[in-house]
């Protein structure tokens, strides 16, 4: 089994912390242009990946990007789409994979980090996620 010293917080998340990270906040009303702003960013980078609250917006940004010419892959808790040498996923936060390095990571509705059933998935993403640059949007 798999546990986790909470004693030791300065032991979690060894890849992120050992990184010099670029936290970026976009913040601004509904339709303002905050996660477009930082998508275009993402789209930019090499390698990265776009954390979401939904389905339904990860899907969204996964058709956006391949529309876009980005390759980008899906994962979700119910569906995983691989596209052949995607270097992007769309994933909602749960999923996110916090042991693999992007150039850019993007968390989208950051204020769901209060919420007492999933805001630790956003407290995982935000400290965990080994990306040089990590957007983060939200009201």
């Amino acid at each position: 089994p798999c546990e986790q010293n909470l004693s030791m917080p300065h032991s979690w998340f060894p890849f992120a912390r050992a990184m010099q990270r670029r936290v970026i906040y976009h913040a601004g009303p509904t339709n303002s242009g905050k996660t477009y702003s930082a998508v275009e960013a993402l789209k930019a980078a090499d390698v990265g990946v776009y954390c979401s609250p939904l389905r339904l917006l990860a899907l969204e940004q996964y058709d956006r990007l391949n529309q876009d010419g980005v390759a980008c892959s899906l994962v979700t808790g119910e569906d995983c789409r691989e596209v052949p040498g995607a270097c992007h996923v769309a994933c909602t936060v749960e999923m996110a994979n916090i042991s693999k390095r992007y150039d850019v990571a993007v968390i989208d509705e950051i204020q769901m980090i209060g919420d007492l059933q999933r805001g630790s998935a956003w407290s995982r993403a935000l400290l965990g996620v080994p990306a040089a640059e990590v957007h983060v949007c939200g009201d």
